[in-house]
Protein backbone atom coordinates (compact mmCIF):
# COMPACT_ATOMS: atom_id res chain seq x y z
CA UNK A 1 0.00 0.00 0.00
CA UNK A 2 1.33 3.60 -0.25
CA UNK A 3 3.58 5.65 1.64
CA UNK A 4 1.87 7.56 4.27
CA UNK A 5 -0.88 4.71 4.82
CA UNK A 6 -2.40 4.90 8.00
CA UNK A 7 -3.04 1.77 9.35
CA UNK A 8 -3.66 -0.52 12.89
CA UNK A 9 -1.48 -3.45 10.87
CA UNK A 10 2.02 -3.86 10.98
CA UNK A 11 3.62 -1.44 8.49
CA UNK A 12 7.07 -1.91 6.47
CA UNK A 13 8.15 1.17 4.70
CA UNK A 14 5.30 3.35 5.58
CA UNK A 15 2.44 0.78 4.01
CA UNK A 16 0.64 -2.10 5.06
CA UNK A 17 2.72 -5.66 5.30
CA UNK A 18 1.31 -7.95 2.63
CA UNK A 19 -0.56 -10.51 5.30
CA UNK A 20 1.69 -13.48 3.87
CA UNK A 21 5.08 -11.77 4.54
CA UNK A 22 5.28 -12.14 8.31
CA UNK A 23 4.96 -15.96 7.82
CA UNK A 24 8.08 -18.02 7.76
CA UNK A 25 11.34 -16.93 6.36
CA UNK A 26 11.55 -13.93 4.54
CA UNK A 27 11.98 -14.50 0.63
CA UNK A 28 15.88 -13.99 -0.28
CA UNK A 29 15.53 -10.58 -2.92
CA UNK A 30 17.12 -11.54 -6.71
CA UNK A 31 20.52 -9.90 -7.35
CA UNK A 32 20.11 -6.28 -8.27
CA UNK A 33 16.93 -5.63 -6.41
CA UNK A 34 16.48 -2.47 -4.66
CA UNK A 35 13.30 -1.72 -3.07
CA UNK A 36 14.43 1.39 -2.37
CA UNK A 37 15.35 2.82 -5.80
CA UNK A 38 13.55 6.39 -6.65
CA UNK A 39 13.39 5.21 -10.32
CA UNK A 40 9.64 4.25 -11.76
CA UNK A 41 11.49 2.09 -14.48
CA UNK A 42 12.95 0.16 -12.10
CA UNK A 43 10.25 -0.71 -10.31
CA UNK A 44 8.41 -1.74 -13.23
CA UNK A 45 11.16 -4.22 -14.13
CA UNK A 46 10.82 -6.42 -11.10
CA UNK A 47 7.33 -6.59 -11.15
CA UNK A 48 7.70 -7.95 -14.76
CA UNK A 49 10.15 -10.35 -13.92
CA UNK A 50 8.33 -11.72 -10.71
CA UNK A 51 5.38 -11.93 -12.84
CA UNK A 52 6.65 -13.85 -15.23
CA UNK A 53 8.57 -16.04 -12.86
CA UNK A 54 5.03 -16.86 -11.04
CA UNK A 55 3.48 -17.32 -14.88
CA UNK A 56 6.31 -19.79 -15.66
CA UNK A 57 5.48 -21.94 -12.39
CA UNK A 58 1.94 -21.73 -12.84
CA UNK A 59 2.91 -23.57 -15.62
CA UNK A 60 4.98 -26.44 -14.50
CA UNK A 61 2.56 -26.31 -11.55
CA UNK A 62 -0.22 -27.66 -14.07
CA UNK A 63 1.66 -30.25 -15.59
CA UNK A 64 3.10 -31.77 -12.69
CA UNK A 65 0.08 -31.77 -11.33
CA UNK A 66 -1.82 -33.16 -14.34
CA UNK A 67 0.75 -36.11 -14.76
CA UNK A 68 0.80 -37.52 -11.43
CA UNK A 69 -1.91 -39.48 -11.48
CA UNK A 70 -0.62 -41.84 -13.56
CA UNK A 71 2.73 -42.24 -11.88
CA UNK A 72 3.76 -45.04 -9.88
CA UNK A 73 3.43 -44.82 -6.18
CA UNK A 74 7.46 -43.90 -6.03
CA UNK A 75 7.44 -41.21 -8.68
CA UNK A 76 4.06 -40.04 -7.26
CA UNK A 77 5.90 -39.60 -4.07
CA UNK A 78 8.45 -37.36 -5.59
CA UNK A 79 6.20 -35.58 -7.71
CA UNK A 80 4.19 -34.45 -4.17
CA UNK A 81 7.91 -33.00 -3.06
CA UNK A 82 8.24 -30.87 -5.80
CA UNK A 83 4.62 -30.05 -5.68
CA UNK A 84 5.86 -28.51 -3.09
CA UNK A 85 8.43 -27.09 -3.66
CA UNK A 86 7.12 -25.09 -6.73
CA UNK A 87 4.19 -24.18 -4.39
CA UNK A 88 7.16 -22.66 -1.73
CA UNK A 89 8.58 -20.70 -4.66
CA UNK A 90 5.91 -19.53 -6.05
CA UNK A 91 4.89 -18.13 -2.62
CA UNK A 92 8.11 -16.64 -2.20
CA UNK A 93 7.42 -14.53 -5.86
CA UNK A 94 4.30 -13.36 -4.71
CA UNK A 95 5.50 -11.69 -1.33
CA UNK A 96 8.39 -9.92 -3.67
CA UNK A 97 5.62 -9.33 -6.30
CA UNK A 98 3.80 -7.53 -3.55
CA UNK A 99 6.57 -5.73 -2.01
CA UNK A 100 7.12 -4.66 -5.48
CA UNK A 101 3.18 -3.10 -6.12
CA UNK A 102 3.57 -1.56 -3.16
CA UNK A 103 6.67 0.42 -3.82
CA UNK A 104 5.49 0.79 -7.39
CA UNK A 105 2.17 2.80 -5.33
CA UNK A 106 4.59 4.58 -3.48
CA UNK A 107 6.37 6.28 -6.14
CA UNK A 108 3.15 7.00 -8.34
CA UNK A 109 1.98 9.05 -5.03
CA UNK A 110 -1.12 6.62 -3.85
CA UNK A 111 -2.17 7.41 -0.34
CA UNK A 112 -5.05 5.79 1.71
CA UNK A 113 -6.43 6.65 5.00
CA UNK A 114 -8.63 3.87 6.30
CA UNK A 115 -9.17 6.06 9.08
CA UNK A 116 -11.17 8.80 7.03
CA UNK A 117 -12.05 6.50 4.46
CA UNK A 118 -9.78 9.11 2.03
CA UNK A 119 -8.02 8.45 -1.22
CA UNK A 120 -5.70 10.56 -2.61
CA UNK A 121 -3.27 10.37 -5.61
CA UNK A 122 -1.41 13.40 -7.31
CA UNK A 123 -2.95 15.81 -5.49
CA UNK A 124 -6.75 14.67 -6.37
CA UNK A 125 -8.84 13.64 -3.27
CA UNK A 126 -11.72 11.17 -3.05
CA UNK A 127 -14.41 10.18 0.11
CA UNK A 128 -15.21 6.73 0.13
CA UNK A 129 -18.15 5.03 1.47
CA UNK A 130 -17.26 1.73 3.76
CA UNK A 131 -17.63 -0.53 1.11
CA UNK A 132 -15.86 1.21 -1.44
CA UNK A 133 -12.90 1.51 0.84
CA UNK A 134 -12.67 -2.19 1.77
CA UNK A 135 -12.92 -3.26 -1.72
CA UNK A 136 -10.41 -0.76 -2.79
CA UNK A 137 -7.83 -1.51 -0.27
CA UNK A 138 -8.44 -5.26 -0.45
CA UNK A 139 -7.71 -5.01 -4.21
CA UNK A 140 -4.61 -3.05 -3.15
CA UNK A 141 -3.43 -5.77 -0.91
CA UNK A 142 -3.81 -8.08 -3.52
CA UNK A 143 -2.92 -6.52 -7.00
CA UNK A 144 -2.44 -8.46 -10.00
CA UNK A 145 -4.64 -11.32 -8.17
CA UNK A 146 -7.86 -12.38 -9.69
CA UNK A 147 -10.80 -12.89 -7.06
CA UNK A 148 -14.43 -14.36 -7.81
CA UNK A 149 -17.48 -12.44 -6.64
CA UNK A 150 -18.12 -14.65 -3.64
CA UNK A 151 -14.10 -14.30 -2.80
CA UNK A 152 -14.85 -11.00 -2.64
CA UNK A 153 -17.80 -11.14 -0.59
CA UNK A 154 -15.76 -13.07 2.17
CA UNK A 155 -12.55 -11.60 2.07
CA UNK A 156 -13.23 -7.87 1.12
CA UNK A 157 -16.22 -7.18 3.14
CA UNK A 158 -16.45 -10.66 5.45
CA UNK A 159 -20.08 -10.62 4.06
CA UNK A 160 -21.13 -14.02 1.81
CA UNK A 161 -24.40 -12.88 2.82
CA UNK A 162 -24.89 -10.20 0.44
CA UNK A 163 -25.95 -10.42 -3.35
CA UNK A 164 -23.10 -10.69 -6.28
CA UNK A 165 -25.16 -8.13 -7.96
CA UNK A 166 -23.74 -5.65 -4.90
CA UNK A 167 -19.95 -6.65 -6.46
CA UNK A 168 -20.58 -5.59 -9.52
CA UNK A 169 -22.27 -2.09 -8.00
CA UNK A 170 -19.44 -1.85 -6.31
CA UNK A 171 -16.93 -2.51 -9.10
CA UNK A 172 -18.53 0.00 -11.41
CA UNK A 173 -18.34 2.57 -8.72
CA UNK A 174 -14.30 2.12 -7.33
CA UNK A 175 -13.64 2.22 -11.76
CA UNK A 176 -15.06 5.92 -11.74
CA UNK A 177 -13.08 6.28 -8.54
CA UNK A 178 -9.92 4.84 -10.34
CA UNK A 179 -10.68 7.24 -13.09
CA UNK A 180 -11.32 10.19 -11.13
CA UNK A 181 -7.66 10.28 -9.29
CA UNK A 182 -6.37 9.15 -12.77
CA UNK A 183 -4.83 6.08 -11.03
CA UNK A 184 -2.84 4.49 -13.88
CA UNK A 185 -4.75 0.71 -12.63
CA UNK A 186 -7.84 -1.11 -14.17
CA UNK A 187 -9.91 -3.42 -12.55
CA UNK A 188 -11.00 -5.90 -14.77
CA UNK A 189 -12.71 -8.89 -14.71
CA UNK A 190 -11.54 -12.16 -16.75
CA UNK A 191 -14.01 -14.77 -17.69
CA UNK A 192 -13.06 -17.76 -15.65
CA UNK A 193 -10.82 -16.02 -13.24
CA UNK A 194 -12.72 -13.47 -11.59
CA UNK A 195 -12.19 -9.61 -10.44
CA UNK A 196 -8.31 -8.16 -10.33
CA UNK A 197 -6.69 -4.89 -10.06
CA UNK A 198 -4.31 -4.36 -12.98
CA UNK A 199 -1.40 -2.12 -13.09
CA UNK A 200 -0.52 -0.28 -16.38
CA UNK A 201 2.90 -0.70 -17.83
CA UNK A 202 2.56 2.46 -18.87
CA UNK A 203 1.01 5.42 -17.45
CA UNK A 204 -1.13 6.20 -20.84
CA UNK A 205 -2.09 2.08 -21.65
CA UNK A 206 -5.44 1.28 -22.16
CA UNK A 207 -7.50 -0.94 -20.42
CA UNK A 208 -5.49 -4.42 -19.64
CA UNK A 209 -8.43 -6.81 -19.68
CA UNK A 210 -12.78 -7.14 -19.87
CA UNK A 211 -14.68 -4.87 -18.21
CA UNK A 212 -18.15 -6.10 -17.05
Amino acid sequence: MAKGRKSTSPTRGGRATPASAGAGRPTRPLEGEDLATKRWEDARHWISIYADLLEFKRGILARVRRDVANLAPQAQRAASTDLEIIETQMHGYQERLDLWYGRIWELQGLWVDPAGRVARHQGKEVSLTKREFQLLQFLLDHPHRYFTTSQILGQAWADPALFPEEVRNYVRRLRKILADLAIPADLVNKPGRGYSLLFRAEPAAGPAGEYC
